[in-house]
């Protein structure tokens, strides 16, 4: 049975509100035990908090919610192995095919992963609590829009958060991204690295540097390093106030999110970036593999296969631009490539059918093949998952997107 309090519309109209008070409107909830989905809709995006009786069950919102899912899970991997790339691939394909009318599959997916046994109960909660945290660290910022208390899809209920703790979590969390000084606005910032002899590192240490501050955000970094995104960050300090790491704003959708806003918070002293030997030891502790990976491209444009090689210009990566899709079946298995860019509209062969003939081949069963589609035409997303396709973009791509695509199939 839904229920709600005044200020709340339950499954009519929503409630058009001028101010949101969003910590007093989950507590209002929490106090009246309520039940639902508390939707939020600001502009075009939507936050979704699903709660059981005053507690918190999950939560998620539509700004990039795909991305939100891999890193919680990649994070997880590297304690729990069996997590690997290719099930976290099935685990994603799963909610991307799901056929429920709510968010809600991405929770379902996770009770998958804990009915499978590959993840415990402990796992889980740590799982959905850090799903939820996240969310709320944006939805704590949200001032105005339309909300509504509605019913949601019956669902296995595993645990039960209390809103106020993880509301403290949050907020205590949100102090510490404060205290990295007003340059640092949002954990989706990018930090650019330009190497100068001025630095005390070695020229090892600025290629690698270079090779990963090229587009990724600070978020995505700290779980592609497996490292505290504030410890990380915190790191970087010392390189930005020497002008050496360029922090960029965040690349769309990320731009949607609300950025730190200390008016709402406490003050807190900003960090002060010391001068040490230590500067980004954050990247050369971590156990990200430095090795060269050979990437394969095959497009019957010219052009397109130049501006792919200009994108992944760098040590990490040898990269292979093929454009007759008839020779490149045989070269792609004599060249053993880590990844496959594939265009789906080639003459001869077209994506679909290679990626089939591929895919039939023992040892190419789990390499990461990424179809590459025009922006004039759509990828038929069912043919290509059922041809094998890891996942796809549509041109044109930023060199930030393919990188971005790249590192998350590679490392």
């Amino acid at each position: 049975m839904m229920t709600s309090d005044r200020g709340f519309s339950a499954g009519g109209t929503p409630q058009l509100v001028e101010t949101l008070h969003p910590e007093s409107l989950l507590q209002q909830l929490s106090t009246s035990r309520g039940t639902g989905c508390f939707k939020v809709s600001v502009q075009q995006q939507q936050w979704f908090l699903y709660f059981a009786q005053g507690k918190l069950i999950y939560a998620t919102h539509t700004i990039e919610p795909g991305d939100r899912f891999e890193r919680h899970l990649r994070q997880l991997s590297y304690t729990v192995p069996s997590l690997n790339r290719e099930l976290r691939v099935q685990v994603q394909q799963r909610w991307e095919q799901a056929n429920t009318p709510t968010p809600i599959y991405e929770y379902e997916s996770l009770c998958w992963l804990l009915t499978q046994h590959i993840i415990t109960p402990e796992q889980f909660s740590q799982l959905v609590e850090g799903l939820i945290v996240e969310v709320l660290e944006s939805f704590l910022y949200l001032k105005s829009g339309h909300h509504q208390l509605v019913p949601y899809v019956e669902v296995p209920i595993v645990n039960r958060f209390d809103p106020s703790r993880l509301i403290q979590q949050c907020k205590s969390q949100i102090q510490q991204w404060l205290s990295l000084g007003h340059k640092i606005v949002s954990p989706f910032q990018r930090p650019y690295f330009f190497r100068s002899a001025q630095l005390n590192l070695t020229p090892e240490q600025q290629q690698r540097l270079g090779s990963m501050l090229r587009g990724f955000s600070f978020r995505h970094l700290a779980v592609l390093l497996n490292q505290n995104e504030i410890t990380l960050v915190r790191s970087l300090l010392p390189l930005i106030e020497k002008g050496a790491v360029v922090v960029r704003e965040p690349q769309h959708p990320f731009d949607l999110l609300p950025s730190f806003d200390t008016s709402l918070w406490q003050e807190t002293a900003p960090a002060v970036a010391e001068e040490s030997g230590d500067l980004g030891s954050g990247f050369f502790t971590s156990k990200v593999p430095n090795r060269t990976y050979r990437i394969v491209c095959i497009d019957d444009s010219p052009a397109m296969l130049n501006e792919i090689k200009r994108f992944l210009a760098d040590d990490a990566f040898e990269v292979i631009a093929l454009n007759d899709s008839v020779k490149a079946l045989m070269e792609v298995m004599r060249l053993n490539p880590d990844l496959i860019l594939l265009d789906v509209g080639m003459p001869n062969i077209d994506g679909y059918k290679f990626c089939k003939v591929i895919r039939n081949h023992e040892r190419f069963k789990s390499v990461p093949i990424i179809m590459v589609t025009g922006n004039t035409g759509l990828i038929d997303r069912d043919r290509a998952r059922l041809v094998g396709a890891t996942d796809y973009m549509t041109k044109p791509f930023t060199q930030e997107a393919l990188l971005k695509m790249v590192f998350r199939y590679l490392s």
